[in-house]
């Protein structure tokens, strides 16, 4: 160790004398500069490589980067035929000099491990082997645009997003890779400066600031240098592992046609109360309701009103509160590739935004005419109006249909009509008309032209799903006489025709919409507290944060990581407690701000198997807390097998969440069990009771995802590096250390498992199973493939209606077979941040089984404590997988209570209470 300290300072000594090359530490961290490079050792093997024109090092954290300061590293530094050579215990780096930005031909970084050959990475190249990342969502990923065969690695192919019209892009290489590397490019992305706290766009013209991390198969080592520097898991609130159910997937507008009908009247505050009570009286445990679109007036409009089917919101909350049921509210703050309006003007808080944002009130209309009324209305299948003049002001329409404005055609009369259909009206105008006339068509079908006393006009044309045109019409109308209006309107998704207000001719035209960019410090603040924190402060637990793409706009930066930022951490400064989100992913740096759902994918086999790869490899990107729609977005009411196998995996999952695209109010919520009758509600009790009894174990690897940055889901791979058959398996995955899950993918109910070295028992039947080998079975609709390891203790709360419903002052462990395990059962009060300051427990389990035939449990002493902590707990023992035991008991003490059940294979011990601070050991033979 001397020695090469004494190389260190050789090398520096003669880099004194040569201004190319300067060797420093700032802040500890190992430096080399030479001309506009630097070159910083963060670790033995990790380097940031950074070119700055003119020298313009950048030393401020970034968007995605936070940690600079780090311990220093030995190297060994030296020249060598023009080239610097960089040399740490890891990696040797090479850079030639006077040489200029970074390329292919002078950066070369070599690293080795023990018998291996040496592996070598340099500037643009392609990592074939990297084990995959994340795209920002799988919206409307079917079948047709899934990879075919063994490619679940790879990312869905020509996958338009529908509306945006913007491509699915490829996932960006992931953290983990056969190849032994992770790059990082930081190049553009905006600076943090301490004077303002807020982000600012780096100076151009951008250098090059990129990470490199080398490594063989240590990857639990990459994943926790990647969480120190760009940020780690944060804990996340406990209610978020218990279930959550979606509804009011659905738009409401005031004042039209649907709002009147019966279906959206009953869809309401009273009909949400029974459905959630149903659940409760089936004693299916859930936590967490999420309301879609229809939670608020205005639809896409946007809007932070209740709308009227929440007649009484605060009676609404009161209730739900009081039955341990958090709410979580959908949001649109912005879409990718569109001028979505995030606040209609019609909105209550509107004039409060707009006077923050330093915007005046629109001016109101002083012509304002309805035209909603006496349009005539006729299909035209063979598209002949053009050539008819079906436009012109003299064209005889008395044989038209009347039609209302308010809603398709399909409902009015012409069902099954999807083409080319024509509207016209003829309205009369006063003499004296103002100088300026817009005619305002609140939705039209696809697309649509307009006609004034028979000449063609042009109108607005915007990006769905703002969808207010307007057309000029003062240069083709006359005062005081009859003018003709047409439209000839082609049918889209929606329907056919005019199907939405305002229909209106006005003398001003419509106001720019109201919109933010939340890259700005003073936008982003008005958006939260104006709109968001008083919905908060009423009881409103956390924010789905929809739309796609984000809306922060900055130069180099990632909106979508921006704009869960801005979500995530005033959520965590208005309550002073834990927050989460359910947003989409923004790349590198996104899991500081959990969770991420994965969007509007199709009910198809194909979709769910894709599904199970896409989350298990969501670790490599350290991105643990994914959310699927639990049964597909697109599909109404899907085959029971198929239902079940996808709440089977939510149960398995980091988040289960039931959602869809059920058509309600018509159809009502499709995900909701009694669909399927009582099957449907047994199969959905068995496993959301299974999912809220696991949580002690589940939220223990919270906190190991927390400190060790660990995912809760972990690719076989990442369990066994050097393991080949670990990388054949994508569709299994481990469910923390203890659990491998392997869901069924078809509706055959059949799986082949494989199953890692050591002996495993089934989770559910107790079946004892060898491993390093592949089998296959067949799975009734309601049973799925889970195998514990021998050995190991999976703690579980009693059952209850939500996760915290009941106090943890009784505990299940449940031990499998015979052999040596242990947990270190994690606690703490679930909601607040005191864990930071160390206020949290620790409970640490240990099992043996000797060769005499002696099995022992011993639970320690609690360590720690916490607000709310109970002092004393009793304890049931299932032993699964062992014969009936001769003798039981506590302390050297035969215990009373405990029964054999032959029919599952199962010993239950009960341990009667008593403090958390004593210990417990318990023997059976």
């Amino acid at each position: 160790m001397k020695r090469f300290r004494c190389l260190i300072l050789v090398a520096f000594a003669a880099f004194v004398s040569t201004p190319l090359v300067a060797y420093t530490q700032t802040q500890s961290t190992t430096t080399v500069v030479a001309g506009d490079a630097r070159f910083q050792f963060l670790t033995p093997s990790l380097v940031r490589m950074e070119y700055a024109p003119r020298g313009a090092f950048v030393d401020a954290p970034s968007a995605v980067v936070l940690k600079r300061h780090w311990p220093a590293v030995m190297i060994q530094s030296s020249q060598e035929n023009g080239w610097l050579v960089l040399r740490t215990q890891r990696m040797t780096l090479r850079y030639r000099l006077n040489s200029g930005p970074f390329t292919a031909d002078n950066v070369q970084v070599i690293w080795t491990r023990p018998g291996e050959a040496p592996h070598t990475w340099h500037p643009g190249q392609i990592d074939t082997q990297n084990l995959g990342g994340l795209t920002y969502s799988l919206d409307h990923v079917s079948d047709a645009n899934l990879p075919k065969g063994e490619h679940d690695l790879e990312s869905p192919v020509k996958d338009i997003i529908p509306g945006i019209d913007i491509p699915l892009e490829p996932a960006k290489p992931g953290l983990l890779s056969r190849s032994g590397y992770a790059f990082i490019d930081d190049s553009q992305t905006p600076l943090w400066d301490e004077k303002t706290h807020w982000i600012t766009p780096r100076a151009k013209p951008y250098g090059q600031d990129w990470y490199l991390f080398t490594y063989h198969h240590d990857y639990r080592q990459v994943l926790q240098a990647y969480a120190q520097l760009c940020g780690g898991i944060p804990m996340i609130p406990r209610y978020v592992l218990g279930n959550w159910i979606t509804d009011f997937n659905f738009e409401y507008f005031p004042d039209t046609a649907d709002a009147h009908t019966a279906a959206f009247q009953r869809y309401n505050q009273q009909y949400l109360e029974n459905e959630l009570s149903r659940l409760r009286d089936h004693h299916i445990p859930f936590d967490t309701l999420v309301l879609d679109f229809a939670w608020h007036n205005y639809g896409w409009q946007g809007g932070y009103d209740w709308s009227p089917l929440i007649p009484h919101p605060a009676q609404f909350l009161t209730w739900l509160h009081d039955r341990g049921i958090k709410l979580s509210l959908n949001d649109h703050p912005g879409y990718a590739g569109t001028e979505e309006s995030i606040l209609s003007f019609s909105d209550s808080r509107a004039p409060e935004v707009l006077k923050d944002l330093g915007r005046t009130l629109p001016p109101a209309a002083t012509f304002d005419m309805d035209m909603s009324g006496q349009w005539r209305f006729a299909p035209d299948p063979h598209d002949q109006g053009m050539s008819g003049r079906w436009f012109a002001g003299d064209y005889d329409d008395h044989a038209w249909k009347p039609i209302r404005t308010d809603q398709s055609w399909e409902k009015q009369g012409f069902p099954h009509y999807q083409g080319v259909g024509w509207y016209r009206t003829s309205v009369d105008l006063p003499a004296t008309l103002p100088d300026a006339m817009y005619l305002y068509l609140g939705e039209v079908g696809q697309s649509y032209r307009i006609f004034v006393n028979g000449k063609e006009a042009e109108h607005t044309h915007v990006q769905w799903p703002r969808r207010l045109t307007y057309t000029d019409i003062r240069p083709y109308v006359h005062g005081g006489q009859p003018n003709d209006i047409a439209l000839r309107v082609v049918s889209g998704e929606q329907g056919g025709g005019i199907f939405r207000g305002p229909v209106a001719i006005r003398n001003v035209p419509p106001p720019n919409r109201i919109a933010f960019d939340l890259s700005d410090q003073q936008q982003a603040d008005v958006f939260m507290r104006d709109l968001h924190a008083p919905l908060m402060q009423s009881g409103v637990a956390a924010w789905w944060v929809d739309g796609g793409g984000g809306a922060a706009n900055m130069p180099g930066l990632n909106p979508q990581l921006w704009t869960n930022k801005v979500f995530y951490d005033f959520t965590q400064q208005l309550t002073g407690q834990r927050a989460f989100i359910l947003g989409r992913y923004g790349d590198w740096g996104s899991e500081r701000y959990p969770g991420f759902f994965t969007g509007d994918t199709y009910s198809q086999w194909p979709v769910l198997a894709y599904e199970v790869a896409f989350t298990a490899r969501g670790g490599n990107v350290l991105v643990p807390y994914i959310s699927h729609d639990i049964g597909g977005f697109h599909g109404a009411k899907i085959d029971f097998d198929l239902y079940a196998r996808w709440i089977e995996f939510g149960a398995f999952s980091p988040i289960l969440r039931m959602h869809s695209a059920h058509a309600n109010p018509q159809e009502g919520n499709v995900r909701m069990p009694w669909v399927y009758g009582d099957k449907g509600i047994a199969l959905m009790r068995k496993y959301f009771t299974l999912r809220t009894q696991l949580i002690p174990y589940i939220y223990t690897y919270t906190w190991l995802a927390h400190t060790q940055s660990m995912p809760l889901l972990r690719p076989l791979y990442l369990q066994y590096p050097d393991l080949e058959e670990a990388y054949r398996h994508s569709h299994e995955y481990f469910f923390g250390d203890e659990m491998l899950v392997a869901p069924v993918l078809s509706a055959d109910d059949r799986r082949t498992v494989y199953l890692p070295p050591g002996s495993w028992v089934d989770f559910f039947t107790g079946k004892h199973y060898q491993g390093a080998r592949s089998f296959t079975a067949h799975y009734d609709v309601d049973a799925t493939p889970v195998f514990v390891r021998e050995g190991s203790i999976i703690p579980e709360q009693r059952r209850s209606d939500y996760s915290d419903a009941k106090p943890l002052d009784a505990l299940i462990l449940n031990v499998y077979g015979a052999g040596q395990g242990h947990f270190d059962l994690y606690e703490d009060d679930g909601l607040s941040l005191d864990y930071v300051q160390g206020s949290y427990a620790m409970t640490s389990m240990r099992y043996a089984s000797r060769s005499d035939g002696a099995h022992t449990l011993t639970i320690a002493a609690a360590k720690g404590t916490y607000k709310g902590q109970p002092s004393s707990r009793s304890y049931v023992v299932i032993i699964h997988g062992l014969s009936e035991p001769h003798s039981v008991s506590a302390h050297g003490k035969p215990v009373a209570q405990w029964r054999w059940n032959e029919r599952d294979g199962t010993t239950t011990v009960t341990l009667p209470s008593q403090g958390i601070r004593d210990g417990v050991q318990l023997t059976w033979r």
